[in-house]
C-alpha cells in the first residue's frame, strides 16, 4: 500500500491487470487502478487495537480493499521476480480530491491480532508480509466511510539514491519485466504495453542530469511524462537500447529526483 508500462499511469493499469488476475472478489477495475471502496461492515475486533484508549477507531472491512491474500502473494512474487530491483507501491488517497487522507489508519485484522499498518506522509502503506496473519485469514480493516478512497498500486523503479550506473537502470526493466510475467496471464500480457526504458524526472523543467562515460554529458529532463499521483513531471529518458550498450556509464542526478517506467 510503498512500490506499472510507459509512464507510472499506465503502470497502474498493469497493475490492476495483475490484480484482476489474482482474485476477481477485488471487482471491477477502473482505467487508472483507482477503485472506489464500497459498503462496509463493522469489524468484530475493534476493540483489539494498539490505539490509545482514549482515541476511538471505527474499524471498517471493505471488499474494495483487495484482500490481504492477495497484497501477500503479489508483493511476494514481485519480490521474488525482481530480486529488490523494483518497488510496489501502494498509495491510499482521497477517491474525490486524490489528496492524502487526514488521520488515515489501516489495520491488518486477523484472529488474535489487530496490527496498525504504517502509512507515510503521502499515503503510501506498508505492507508486511505476515505468514502467521496470511495462515489466519487476515483482513483489512480501516477508519475511513465507504466510497472515499482510492488505491493506486504501482511499480516503480528502484535505483541507488545518488549514483548508479546504466546497468542498475537496465537490472530494474528487466526485472520488472520479468515481475509482470509472473503476475500477468499471457493473454493479459497481450494488450499491455511495453517496458522501454526508465525516466529520471522532477517536477520543473530546468534540471539536467549528469551522464559520465567516455565523455561527460548533462541529459536535460524535458520529455512530459506524468508521475503516480498524476502530476506532470519532467523526465530524461534512458531507452533499454542505451543502457544495454553502456553498463558502465554512470548517472549523478540532481537533487529532486524520481524515477519512474516509461
Amino acid at each position: 500500500m510503498h512500490a506499472v508500462v510507459p509512464s507510472t499511469v499506465r503502470y497502474a493499469t498493469v497493475l490492476a491487470c495483475m490484480l484482476a488476475s489474482l482474485s476477481l472478489a477485488t471487482g471491477p477495475v477502473q482505467a487508472q487502478a483507482q477503485t472506489a471502496v464500497p459498503a462496509s461492515t463493522t469489524s468484530a475486533h475493534a476493540s483489539a487495537t494498539d490505539e490509545p484508549q482514549s482515541v476511538e477507531v471505527k474499524a471498517i472491512r471493505d471488499p474494495a480493499i483487495m484482500p490481504y491474500k492477495v497484497a501477500y502473494d503479489m508483493i511476494s512474487k514481485v519480490k521474488a521476480a525482481s530480486k529488490d530491483k523494483v518497488e510496489i507501491v501502494i498509495r491510499v488517497t482521497a477517491a474525490k480530491t486524490h489528496a492524502v487522507i487526514p488521520n488515515l489508519a489501516i489495520y491488518l485484522d486477523s484472529k488474535e491480532n489487530r496490527k496498525k499498518l504504517e502509512i507515510s506522509a503521502a499515503g503510501d502503506v506498508n505492507v508486511p508480509l505476515d505468514a502467521v496473519a496470511y495462515a489466519e485469514g487476515a483482513e483489512f480493516v480501516t477508519n475511513q466511510k465507504k466510497g472515499s478512497m482510492d488505491v493506486n498500486i504501482m511499480l516503480l523503479p528502484k535505483l541507488p539514491p545518488d549514483v548508479f550506473k546504466y546497468a542498475d537502470i537496465n537490472d530494474s526493466l528487466e526485472s520488472a519485466r520479468l515481475a509482470v510475467k509472473e503476475l500477468v496471464p499471457w493473454y493479459l500480457r497481450l494488450f499491455m504495453p511495453t517496458i522501454h526504458g526508465v525516466g529520471i524526472c522532477y517536477p520543473r523543467q530546468d534540471q539536467t542530469v549528469l551522464v559520465k562515460g567516455n565523455e561527460e554529458s548533462q541529459l536535460p529532463a524535458t520529455s512530459n511524462e506524468t508521475d503516480m499521483m498524476k502530476n506532470k513531471v519532467y523526465c530524461a529518458k534512458f531507452p533499454t537500447r542505451d543502457v544495454v550498450a553502456a553498463k558502465d556509464n554512470l548517472v549523478m542526478p540532481a537533487a529532486g529526483w524520481q524515477a519512474i517506467f516509461f
